[in-house]
C-alpha cells in the first residue's frame, strides 16, 4: 500500500508540525483498522448536513487539506462509498441523513448493527448547525420574519433531530451482542467555540448523554464503550445553499485550535482501537 501523503500537516503550524511524524504513524495504523479487507467495519451515520461525508473523506485520505473550504452543500441521495485509491475493496459507507430518506437507506444498516456487523459507529452531530439544501432560510417553515429568531428555532429543532437519530438507533445498539463502540463526533467547532462549555455539557450531561448512558447500562461496560469528540474538520462560515450567511466562524478560532481538535479525534480513535483489541 502506498504511504499516505501528509504534506498538508505543514499548513497547521508549529504545533502540528512538531508532531507530524507521530500523527502520520498513528493514522497509518488506524487506517489498517478503520478499513478492513472483508467488509466496511465502521459506519458513519447521523442527520443530514452535519459533516458525515467530510469525516469519511478525512479518514479515507481523500480529504487532503483540513483548511480547504468546502463547496456548496449537496444532499446525499443514497449510500456514499469512499474507497482507498490503491485498494477499491476497502470502503467507508455513509448513508444519507435527511429524515425523508432514512427509511429507504437505513433499514438494512440497522439490521447490520443489530447483527454485530460493525465494530464501531461514528455518530455525527454538529450542535444543530445542520447545513441546509439549495433554498433560502426564508423558505424554511421555522422562519417568521427575523433571522436571529429563526436561528434559535432552527438550532433547537436540529438538536432535537440529533437526539431522535440516537433514539432510533438505540434498540439496534442494544440488540448487538458483540463488543462494539460508538463515537459521538460533534463537528463545526469553529461555529460554536465561544459557547463550548454549553456544547460539551449538552452531549456529556444532557438528554443526549442520558440516552447514551441507558444504552451503556443495558449492554454493559465489557462490550460497549462511548466517547465524545469535539472538532472542526473545516473552518467555514455557516451559509445556506443559496450562499446566505447564517453565522460566522468564531473570532479567534484558528488553525492551531482546529489542529488540536483533529489530534484529539485521532487519539480517541486510537484509544478505541486498543480497547477493541482487548479480550
Amino acid at each position: 500500500m502506498n504511504e499516505p501523503d501528509y504534506k498538508w500537516l505543514t499548513e497547521l503550524g508549529q504545533l502540528l508540525w512538531a508532531r507530524k511524524d507521530q500523527i502520520a504513524r498513528n493514522l497509518v495504523e488506524l487506517r489498517d483498522w478503520l478499513f478492513p479487507r472483508k467488509k466496511a467495519g465502521i459506519l458513519i451515520i447521523g442527520p443530514g448536513g452535519v459533516g458525515k461525508s467530510t469525516t469519511a473523506r478525512f479518514l479515507s485520505g481523500e480529504f487532503t487539506s483540513p483548511t480547504e473550504v468546502p463547496g456548496k452543500y449537496d444532499e446525499s441521495l443514497g449510500l456514499e462509498v469512499y474507497p482507498l485509491d490503491d485498494d477499491p475493496r476497502v470502503e467507508l459507507v455513509v448513508p444519507p441523513g435527511q429524515k425523508h430518506r432514512r427509511d429507504a437507506t437505513w433499514n438494512e444498516l440497522e439490521r447490520t448493527i443489530s447483527d454485530g456487523g460493525y465494530r464501531g459507529i461514528i455518530l455525527t452531530c454538529s450542535f444543530g448547525y445542520h447545513s441546509m439544501g439549495q433554498y433560502s432560510y426564508k423558505d424554511h417553515g421555522l422562519y417568521k420574519g427575523r433571522l436571529d429568531e429563526f436561528m434559535v428555532a432552527f438550532l433547537n429543532d436540529c438538536r432535537k433531530e440529533e437526539l431522535a437519530v440516537l433514539n432510533r438507533l438505540s434498540p439496534h445498539f442494544c440488540a448487538n451482542d458483540r463488543k462494539f463502540w460508538v463515537l459521538t463526533l460533534v463537528t463545526k467547532q469553529d461555529l460554536w467555540w465561544d459557547n463550548r462549555s454549553t456544547v460539551e455539557s449538552h452531549y456529556r450531561e444532557g438528554k443526549y448523554a442520558d440516552a447514551m448512558e441507558q444504552i451503556a447500562k443495558r449492554i454493559g461496560a465489557a462490550n460497549f464503550r462511548h466517547e465524545a469528540v469535539f472538532a472542526s474538520l473545516v473552518i467555514s462560515n455557516f451559509v445556506t445553499g443559496n450562499g446566505e450567511l447564517l453565522a460566522e466562524t468564531v473570532a479567534g478560532y484558528d488553525q492551531n485550535l482546529q489542529a488540536e481538535s483533529l489530534l484529539r479525534f485521532i487519539a480517541v480513535l486510537d484509544g478505541l482501537r486498543h480497547w477493541e483489541e482487548k479480550k
